[in-house]
Formats: structure tokens, C-alpha cells, sequence
């Protein structure tokens, strides 16, 4: 996920200071069901999709999730909790990958704290993943998983991507700020392979770390390029990776996609790249394009944001660059969206910022279709700088729903104010319908720059439609369960939805 431009030189400096005490949610009846649709979601057992909100820099950014089920009491979890490192600056909370891990009907969550020490209290800053389990009544605290890594990668775990694959699933972990032959700062991707076991209900094997420099991976690494600022898990063999600093020639961060395949035995085979300047692929590479600033992947479908993207005169308009699977498991660049595009609402502007994030998933503007939720965190409402705003729009050329415009005021709760950025942090849940699918995916916002009274940035996070249930309860938008805390950007980190 990616933020507009004014919280990005916001959030690099805030700590928010405090602490909460977790408290264990209760048991309740409510049972782990395998056959459980919504278990890729389902924390506490109830059959209805939870949500966990990321909170970073929460208490002088040692971080924690706020985690909110349906059916069960509010925990605030600190990584303490599962006797991880606890030391300020961890940013426990910093990505979330959730799916059903160990199989058991409940949903279980990946965490990141990418400044996290190898070992609680240690020094080093490598970074840490850990796996915590759902259970009926909420999360079990008792047994956790932390990934092994390499000493020497850092930033670990500032991206997770979680993919289905027979037998359990694969969870990438991006590690951008890793240096690569030297070169600081090119970065790298690591894939685990995620199965059950007796013990200590899932076991993660290191399958393989790619970067630039490895066999079939085009390109090579070089010094900044962060390969693995963005990720996206595909259901086609493999993931999606963005490194929106890609230099193109000389044209600086012009930005990059790779799709690092493997095959159906999970070796890793040929991959594939794009940039603006690749046949297919829509305008031209250009510095601060920024292509792969988000990333976003269902079906057959993916779509690449380039929120800094040029038109004419207008700088930072942005634009999104969407390809569909072909017979050969890769992908082939479609059309280039921007909003001057027939059929888009809204108007192109400087500084909107469209394509900043990007989700693409079931049913989101029209049944039994594909569709694509991009966010324009630097839209102008009215007279309301960075109001934001997100578009629906179908993707697989299937559902020919005509594309939808949601602002705060219109289409979503809360009125629009400056400064707000709605757009930039987009995910999905899961949720019951009445199609012969029995899902679709439900598109939430994290509004990480709203102010709630006199709390300036205090966060939300609300959904695209209808309410939202939290511990029984159905509400308009979701706070932070402890109650709005002044620059607490609540709703900066939600999680990355299954593939």
C-alpha cells in the first residue's frame, strides 16, 4: 500500500507515545469450521470476517494490531504478547498477511516488525515475521511462529504477500532495504512455504530469496532500487513485485513490476518484467513515475498504480496500468486507465495521485466479476485539498458495471476536510452473499489522516458499504478500540488480502 505525498513526510517522523494491556478476548461457542468460506478472515470462529488494523507507531513506534472480531472482546496486541522483542522503534504492526495457515477454520495472521532485533531486547535492526493463531472465541497467544531468516537482510518483513498453494500456502516477505553485492539498498523478496504440523501448528520453510541479481530474474541490483517496496499475491504461480525507485536507463525512479513465477512443483522458473517503456504498457517511462507504487492481482487480472504519473501539464495526475493472465501463466499489459478515461468519473487533475493504492477482487462493483478499487488520496472535494477519493472500476471486461466514484460525503460515511487523503490505504475481507459463490470480497478504507474532534490524525478506518461489526456490535466506522488518540493514524496498515 502506498500514502499521498503529505503523509508520506508525516508519518517518517511521528511517535505516537502510550501503552495498552492486552486483554485476552474470552471464550465464547463459537467453533473453528474448516468448511468456513470466511476463514480466510475469521479470527475468532464465528463464521463472519474480523479485521486486524496495523498501528506502527503506536507507543514510541514499538507498534501493536488492533485486532477487532466480530464475536469477541478487542485485543490490542504487542508483540510481548507472543515474547517477541518489545524495544522502541520495532514496528510490530508494520504489514499483515492473514489466512487460514494451519488449516484449522480459523484465520490466522502474519505479522511484520521490519526494525525488530533477532532475538527480544537484542540489537539490530533486521527485521521479524511472526505467525499468530486464530481460535474460536479469538487469537490463541500460546504458541507463535517466527520466520528464520538471514542475519544480514534489514527491513524483513515491510511487505507480506500470502498465496494459497496445494498443500497450504506460500508467504513472500519483502526485505527492500537489503543490500545485494554490495549494492545498499536494492533489495530482495523471500518466499516460505507455509504446511501444518503437530508440534507447532504450521512449519515455514525457506524456499528460495530472489532479487535482481538472481538467475531469471530480469535486470540486475542496484544501489536504491528497493526491489520489494510493493507486493501482490497472484493465483497464477507466483507473485507480483514492485520497485517503484527503478531507475530505467537514466530516467530515475521511473519504477519497475516483476512477476516472479514458479512452477507447480514450486521451483522457481523464468520470470517477467514491465516498465513504462515495455511494448504494451501504456505512456512512457519517466522520472518520479513511480510504476509499482501499488500493486493489486485477482483472477486473471492485475493492476499496477503509477500515481506519479504525468499528463501533459499535470504533474502527478497518475494512472493505472492493468494486464490479464495468458495461456502461458504470465501476464500482458491491457489497457492504461487514468481518470480522463471514457466512462471514469471525476476529472484529471495535478496532484491526484490516482493509482497510489490499488485492490483488485469479486464482486466489488459488480456480481460475479473482477474488479479494481483504486485509490486518489490527492483529489481535490470542492474546496478541500487531499479530500480523496477511490473508484470502482471493472476490470475483467466480464461484469460491464459502469465505474463509481466513493467520497466521503457521497458514497461513504464521514463529511470530506482537507487533508484527509481517503485513498490511500485500501484492502479487503471477505464477506457472505447470496451468489451461488457464497462470497465476495468487501473493499475497506484506511483513513489514516482523519481528525475525529480535536484529534488531528487520528485514523478510521470504514468500509465501502453498509457498517462494519466489531465485538457484536455494528457501527459506521471503526476507531481504534481504546478510543481516538491525537496523530494515532489509525487505519495506516490493514491487511493483504489471500490470493
Amino acid at each position: 500500500m502506498t500514502f499521498g505525498r503529505g503523509f508520506i513526510g508525516t508519518v517518517c517522523t511521528v511517535l505516537v507515545l502510550g501503552g495498552a494491556v492486552a486483554m485476552a478476548p474470552t471464550a465464547s461457542a463459537a467453533a473453528c469450521d474448516p468448511e468456513n468460506l470466511n476463514s480466510r478472515s475469521d479470527f475468532d470462529g464465528d463464521g463472519s470476517a474480523d479485521v486486524a488494523v496495523g498501528m506502527p507507531w503506536y507507543s514510541d513506534a514499538s507498534g501493536a494490531v488492533d485486532i477487532r472480531g466480530t464475536g469477541s472482546p478487542p485485543l490490542v496486541l504487542r508483540s510481548g504478547a507472543i515474547g517477541a522483542g518489545t524495544g522502541e522503534g520495532d514496528r510490530f504492526g508494520a504489514a499483515i498477511a492473514v489466512g487460514d495457515l494451519d488449516q484449522d477454520g480459523c484465520a490466522d495472521l502474519a505479522i511484520s516488525a521490519p526494525a525488530e532485533g533477532p532475538t527480544p531486547g537484542s540489537a539490530g535492526t533486521g527485521g521479524q515475521v511472526h505467525i499468530v493463531f486464530g481460535g474460536a472465541g479469538g487469537l490463541d497467544l500460546s504458541t507463535s511462529v517466527t520466520l528464520a531468516h538471514p542475519s544480514t537482510v534489514m527491513s524483513f518483513g515491510e511487505q507480506l504477500a500470502l498465496q494459497r498453494v496445494e498443500g497450504g500456502h506460500d508467504l513472500y516477505v519483502s526485505a527492500p532495504d537489503s543490500t545485494v553485492n554490495g549494492h545498499v539498498r536494492a533489495g530482495e523478496v523471500f518466499r516460505y512455504t507455509i504446511t501444518k504440523d503437530a508440534a507447532t501448528r504450521v512449519k515455514a520453510t525457506l524456499r528460495e530469496a530472489r532479487s535482481q541479481d538472481s538467475a531469471g530474474v530480469p535486470g540486475s541490483a542496484e544501489t536504491g532500487d528497493r526491489f520489494g517496496e510493493t507486493l501482490a499475491a497472484t493465483n497464477r504461480g507466483g507473485v507480483l513485485v514492485g520497485a517503484p525507485e527503478e531507475d530505467i536507463g537514466k530516467i530515475r525512479d521511473a519504477g519497475g513490476v516483476w512477476f516472479l513465477r514458479v512452477n507447480a512443483a514450486g521451483a522457481p522458473i523464468a520470470s517477467s518484467s514491465w516498465s513504462q517503456d515495455s511494448p504494451g504498457v501504456a505512456g512512457a517511462a519517466e522520472t518520479n513515475d513511480r510504476f509499482g507504487a501499488a500493486l493489486g492481482s485477482a483472477g486473471n487480472v492485475a493492476v499496477v498504480g503509477v500515481p506519479n504519473e504525468d499528463s501533459g501539464s499535470k504533474a502527478d495526475s497518475g494512472m493505472i496500468q492493468t494486464f490479464t493472465s495468458t495461456g502461458s501463466g504470465t501476464f500482458t499489459p491491457g489497457k492504461g486507465i487514468t481518470q480522463d478515461t471514457a466512462g471514469i468519473p471525476g476529472a484529471l487533475e495535478a496532484g491526484d495521485q490516482f493509482g497510489a493504492a490499488v485492490v483488485v477482487g469479486t464482486a466489488l462493483l459488480c456480481q460475479e466479476a473482477i474488479d479494481a478499487a483504486v485509490g486518489a488520496p490527492g483529489e481535490k472535494i470542492g474546496t478541500r485539498a487531499e479530500a480523496g477519493l477511490v473508484t470502482l472500476i471493472n476490470v475483467d471486461g466480464i461484469g460491464g458495471c459502469p465505474a463509481k466514484a466513493l467520497r466521503q460525503g457521497s458514497g461513504l460515511a464521514g463529511a470530506a476536510e482537507t487533508g484527509d487523503q481517503v485513498g490511500g490505504v485500501l484492502a479487503l475481507t471477505r464477506r457472505s452473499t447470496d451468489l451461488e459463490e457464497d462470497y465476495s470480497d468487501r473493499l475497506l478504507i484506511g483513513v489514516p489522516l482523519e481528525d475525529i474532534g480535536a484529534k488531528s490524525d487520528a485514523g478510521m478506518v470504514q468500509p465501502a458499504a453498509g457498517g462494519i461489526t466489531a465485538n457484536g456490535q455494528l457501527q459506521e466506522v471503526l476507531k481504534f478500540s481504546q478510543g481516538y488518540l491525537q496523530t494515532d493514524h489509525y487505519g495506516l496498515v490493514l491487511p493483504s488480502a489471500v490470493s
